[in-house]
């Protein structure tokens, strides 16, 4: 596809953008109230989660109106054998909290994930040893979070992409058991911790379980999934759906009426499946939010399409908004960036996927490994260099955008 071949488009004639003159002319109603965070795991690894590293990055990403990090606690990191605690990558985990604060960020979501292979291997045999060693986990979280200090963390996400087997390998039946493990262990930190749930919105993984005759699954289509999921609902606070159409989702349209940058632009605008989603998921009288968005850099075109994508994909993300409000419908709440600093692989077959596939997700970062912003986080792409880094992000104007007023008809 030739990426190259996109205009980067500016979301000049976005509403709360005219001038003043247009801007006196019509009548307005309010904008969207709603938080901004970003998905963050420099704290995975010892050359990204020094606190002098994670304290630029933390700063860095508070310049552009994002409120607050979402990171993981890797239950693969923290214990990688049975019984034995990594203390380092607690230690690690604990210390982002506390850059954080000192960026002047709010507190964090965190993500209890990635259970390891044992811990997987034990789910099958022994479930109820499973839930035992699941509560081991949490408190040892917990520790890390009250060794950290500060403001409390008010919501903590169970697991990852609830139907996406790949990462969460659980039955929708014992989710609602670990939720309730969740909230004790958790109890004399945060009594009124918020629980989050995710799913993945994704069309790409039941045509690889057609293509494959079901040898290879990716887990449950958001639309199979949700009814089965609307019955454990109430174990959640809120419910975050991941999104990334034009990666993981396909257009399902017929492919060949469109030229390949027609078909990557139609697939990032189209809402479609987001939108069943949240229409469902607004009728649960649940706080819902997305809970990831993004696109790789990774690609021809790189930095660019990565930068039409987010400004394609939100103006339709606020149509929807306006749509919603219009029926009535339960609003999001918050939005999550994917990701704050791309992740290179650490082996060869890591690199070899990266070329390959766009799993596992390398180079999504607005920023490069070594912390230099995309062209997402820069002003015009039309200044010059000395100019564009001096702008208004990006970001900052999808930011502004989304919270501002819109034109009555």
């Amino acid at each position: 596809m030739n990426f190259e071949r996109f205009p980067a488009e500016e979301p000049q004639a976005l509403e709360g953008q005219q001038s003043k003159s247009e801007g006196q002319s019509k009548e307005k109603e309010r904008g969207f109230n709603l938080d901004f965070y970003i998905t963050d795991h420099s704290a995975d690894n010892e050359a990204t989660g020094n606190p002098e590293k994670l304290r630029e990055l933390y700063d860095d990403i508070k310049k552009d109106g994002i409120e607050s990090v979402r990171y993981d606690w890797h239950w693969r990191n923290i214990e990688p054998k049975p019984g034995e605690y990594n203390q380092e990558s607690v230690a690690r985990y604990s210390r982002a909290k506390e850059v954080m604060q000192e960026a002047g960020l709010k507190e964090p979501t965190i993500i209890l994930s990635n259970p390891p292979e044992w811990a997987k291997q034990l789910y099958k045999e022994n479930p109820e040893q499973f839930f035992g060693e699941y509560a081991k986990y949490v408190a040892e979280v917990k520790k890390g979070l009250e060794a950290a200090g500060g403001g409390k963390v008010t919501t903590v996400q169970v697991l990852n992409e609830l139907n996406n087997t790949v990462y969460t390998p659980i039955k929708v039946e014992d989710l609602p058991r670990l939720c309730e493990i969740t909230r004790d262990v958790f109890r004399d930190y945060n009594p009124d911790v918020k629980l989050m749930g995710t799913l993945i919105a994704a069309n790409l993984r039941e045509m690889v379980e057609q293509a494959t005759m079901g040898k290879v699954s990716f887990g449950v289509p958001i639309e199979k999934y949700l009814p089965e999921f609307k019955k454990v609902k109430d174990a959640f606070d809120v419910i975050a759906v991941d999104y990334y159409p034009g990666m993981w989702h396909l257009d399902p349209k017929d492919p060949k009426s469109y030229g390949p940058a027609e078909l990557y632009k139609a697939m990032v605008k189209n809402t479609d499946l987001l939108k069943s989603a949240f229409e469902e998921i607004a009728t649960w009288g649940k706080e819902y939010e997305l809970g990831e968005v993004g696109m790789r850099t990774n690609m021809r075109g790189g930095e660019k399409s990565q930068r039409y994508f987010y400004d394609a994909f939100f103006r339709g993300f606020k149509k929807m908004m306006i749509e919603f409000r219009e029926k009535g419908l339960q609003l999001p709440s918050r939005v999550g960036f994917y990701e704050a600093m791309d992740e290179p692989p650490k082996n060869l077959k890591g690199k070899i996927l990266r070329k390959l596939t766009p799993f596992p997700e390398h180079d999504m970062g607005m920023r490069t490994g070594d912390g230099e912003r995309k062209m997402i986080l820069e002003g015009s792409p039309h200044a010059s260099h000395e100019k564009r880094v001096a702008q208004p992000s990006q970001l900052s104007k999808i930011i502004s955008y989304l919270r501002s007023p819109v034109n009555k008809e």
